[in-house]
């Protein structure tokens, strides 16, 4: 196998503006709005606090701000803070290689920019080298990984984060291929918290975010790395799986990985989408007596079974959006599963949601070659017979079947409305979609880092 680092830092360094096609362009776009509309939603979070506090603590030097703090921290650190603050809410875009690009990328790649006060241009590079350099750091164990209970945010993302910085800092091929060996050793996080809670995923973005701008920070001061960090004797593909997931030459074969970028449209982990869909459909089209139900079947890929239904009874705002059961029971219950009802402590006691949670049988489906893992078929059995059923093969929001731009526009505006004046969120927006013409990202920076 030809050594992946340095194949990839070339990628990386040979990118240009001019090479970027439209539609990435605007993906990209998406991915950038998507992103600041979790960050500013989620930093008024309380798990998100303690980060915050830490941060502050520091007492860094302000290099870039902090989501709505008025405040800053060294680069670094405000990319740790805001990709924890993006990730707080199991609202960001999804990849089917690599996770949540959106949370490690975007914060280390808008603190550098600010910080050197790049252009709009240099972001969008640094943005789709970032999501190629995830996809690509790693995707090729992707699922083994993962089998094995390895969080592909937090192995993955270190290598997204250092591909981003590495182009914004203009690294040679060979500078950024330390970079990315550097953020090997960054690689790490397991998904414990999918059988019984516990807030710290949400760090799981900031970190690796962190990690992977210090990494190419630090190649760029001299500090070198393995060049078979992948594919060596103790490298990444096998410290973290037993084998490859595929012919590792597909990976190299999507020319940009941005396009396959999927954006949520529920709060909860994207393996349970396809059910959550396929519940919403039954409520919309029979609006059943929820305590007339008897039994509940869901028939989900095994991906889904081991990674979103391990948890009947959530605890807390993170068991509830890695639980299958309490979602469907939610949605049979208060027609919705809305981000407030996730972060409900009512809604996770709630007797009638715990009935329902109950009666959720999980099935295993078998998924044809080339189908989405995520979708999900629900059926709902009624005391007297009746039977209430909804496939949904393939959810949206999924990039097979991609929610619009406009999706995204009025998602990030549901998401900020409470909260932020409509002046300040028209300004984000026309500022993101005139993102080429923008000479100074620590205008939009500093827009997103305001205080309320």
């Amino acid at each position: 196998m030809e050594p992946v680092a340095p194949r990839l830092a070339a990628w990386i360094t040979n990118l240009q503006p001019d090479g970027i096609p439209q539609d990435v362009i605007d993906r990209a776009k998406d991915c950038l709005l998507d992103q600041i509309g979790c960050q500013m939603a989620g930093a008024r979070l309380p798990h998100v606090a303690p980060v915050m506090r830490h941060v502050a603590s520091l007492g860094a030097q302000p290099e870039a701000s902090i989501v709505l703090s008025g405040d800053g921290s060294t680069a670094i650190y405000a990319a740790y803070a805001n990709g924890t603050c993006g990730h707080s809410m199991e609202f960001d875009d999804s990849h089917v290689v690599c996770g949540h690009p959106g949370s490690v990328v975007i914060p280390a790649a808008l603190a550098i920019a600010e910080r050197d006060r790049l252009s709009g241009w240099d972001l969008l590079c640094a943005i789709v080298a970032g999501y190629q350099a995830m996809a690509l750091g790693g995707g090729q164990v992707h699922k083994a990984a993962r089998s094995r209970g390895w969080h592909p945010m937090k192995f993955q993302g270190p290598f997204g984060a250092a591909g981003a910085v590495a182009k914004l800092r203009r690294l040679s091929a060979e500078q950024t291929t330390h970079a990315l060996a550097i953020a090997g050793s960054e690689a790490s996080g397991t998904m414990e918290y999918d059988q019984s809670g516990g807030e710290v995923k949400r760090v799981h973005a900031g970190s690796a975010s962190r990690s992977g701008a210090q990494a190419a920070l630090l190649a760029e001061e001299g500090l070198t790395g393995p060049a078979t960090i992948f594919e060596g004797r103790r490298g990444i593909f096998r410290v973290f799986a037993d084998e490859l997931d595929g012919d590792p030459e597909a990976l190299w074969n999507r020319d940009f990985h941005l396009r396959d970028t999927m954006f949520k449209l529920s709060p909860a982990v994207f393996t349970i989408h396809g059910a959550i869909q396929a519940a919403e459909a039954v409520v919309a089209q029979h609006r059943p007596d929820p305590a007339a139900i008897e039994r509940i079947v869901a028939d989900v890929a095994e991906v889904t079974i081991h990674h979103g239904a391990g948890i009947m009874h959530p605890r807390d705002m993170i068991g509830a959006q890695f639980s299958l059961h309490f979602a469907i029971a939610c949605v049979l219950s208060r027609g919705h599963a809305r981000l407030e009802d996730f972060s409900d402590r009512t809604a996770w006691e709630d007797p009638e949601i715990h009935r329902l949670s109950a009666l959720v049988q999980v099935r295993e489906r078998e998924v044809a070659p080339g189908a989405s893992e995520l979708g999900g078929k629900v059926t709902v059995e009624m005391k007297g017979g009746a039977c209430l059923q909804h496939d949904q093969p393939v959810p949206r929001g999924h990039h097979h079947n991609p929610a619009s731009s406009n999706d995204v526009t009025q998602k990030f505006e549901q998401l900020t409305a409470s909260f932020l004046a409509p002046e300040r969120s028209g300004r984000i927006i026309e500022a993101v979609a005139a993102l080429e013409k923008l000479k100074d990202c620590s205008d939009l920076a500093q827009l997103i880092g305001a205080p309320i």
